[in-house]
């Protein structure tokens, strides 16, 4: 699969403002359209103020409708995009292959479509991380601190997500490069969090319960890692004992869960501001006819309690992305 990967110098401008307009007005503005899948969520929130932010710098009218993990509304929301005239059309699947008659209807009506994380037959590009590799550079990170700073054995609790592509990479990958690292480690559990915290919480408790000597919890996102951890927690356990890691750190409990000196000691950051703006970029560049390539790859790191300011600044309860810093991290990798 060919690549594209951003630009840092075309990711670095300054954004401020937040707009939206509703598409099929006559300004002669670009008009994107953006059906997110669930936009309760903090990594959504996030992916859309970037969005936002990106088009309102570069003057495009810009319109965001929330599906909220239903894939009937999301085509309805979706055709109706298309029916009001958009230029492009963005959306993160609820359901990669249930899309078949918004694709149809974009193609009938010439209308290109970005989207978020995963690919669906018939759009332009498909914007994010490389789940897999970056799950690999997380469980490298892992057996290097099972390794050189637990000293011990890890019993190793996976709160994942198998029904989705992306989160089974994720699953994936964090295996391979923990075993890569040659540490000393044993997967005791993997369960079933629904992404959720809640759902986390209460598998993580049964799990637990079985397995008392669990002393490190994988999460596929914040939620699971932070439920699995509370789970640990209100099991009476030693919360010293415990090394979380994570996927996302996409918002505020993920960060003020990386530097308060607990057990999270790691994440992948995938730095969903980011996110959100690329779409904007490569969503003009297909209206410009240019080429693009079927993913475009955005940053990720492992974020510590020492490097997340390099990314990161907090201002009061919220935190501005460093986009500069986060664009050098694909310059690194070039």
């Amino acid at each position: 699969m060919r690549m594209t990967r951003l630009l840092p110098a075309a990711l670095a401008m300054a954004l401020v403002a937040v707009g939206c307009s509703t598409p099929g007005d006559d300004s002669g503005a670009l008009k994107l359209g953006y059906v997110v899948n669930f936009g309760s969520h903090e990594w959504y929130q996030n992916v859309i103020q970037g969005a936002e932010d990106a088009a309102k710098d570069e003057g495009y009218d810009f319109d965001w409708a929330d599906a909220n993990v239903d894939l009937s509304k999301q085509i309805t929301q979706a055709e109706n995009m298309l029916t009001q005239g958009v230029d492009v059309l963005m959306m993160s699947p609820v359901d990669p292959e249930g899309l078949s008659s918004v694709m149809s209807q974009a193609a009938e009506n010439n209308v290109p479509v970005v989207t978020e994380s995963n690919t669906v037959p018939g759009a332009e590009t498909a914007v994010g991380i490389e789940n897999l590799e970056a799950a690999k550079q997380l469980g490298q990170w892992a057996g290097d601190y099972i390794t050189n700073t637990l000293k011990t054995k890890a019993k190793v609790l996976i709160v994942g997500l198998p029904t989705q592509v992306d989160t089974r990479d994720r699953t994936a990958g964090f295996k391979e490069g923990l075993a890569a690292s040659g540490a000393d480690f044993e997967i005791v559990q993997e369960v079933n969090g629904g992404g959720l915290k809640d759902q986390a919480l209460k598998v993580s408790a049964d799990a637990i319960t079985a397995n008392p000597d669990i002393n490190m919890i994988f999460g596929i996102n914040d939620d699971s890692a932070l439920g699995g951890t509370q789970a640990y927690e209100e099991a009476g356990l030693d919360i010293t004992k415990l090394t979380t890691l994570g996927f996302g750190v996409e918002g505020q409990a993920g960060k003020t869960a990386l530097t308060s000196g607990g057990p999270y000691k790691a994440g992948m950051g995938m730095f969903p501001e980011y996110v959100g703006r690329a779409m904007v970029e490569q969503a003009k560049a297909v209206k410009d006819g240019k080429s693009v390539d079927e993913r475009t790859v955005t940053p990720a790191t492992v974020l510590t309690p020492e490097n997340l300011s390099e990314y990161y600044t907090q201002d009061g309860k919220n935190w501005k992305i460093n986009y500069d810093a986060v664009a050098a991290l694909l310059e690194n990798e070039k």
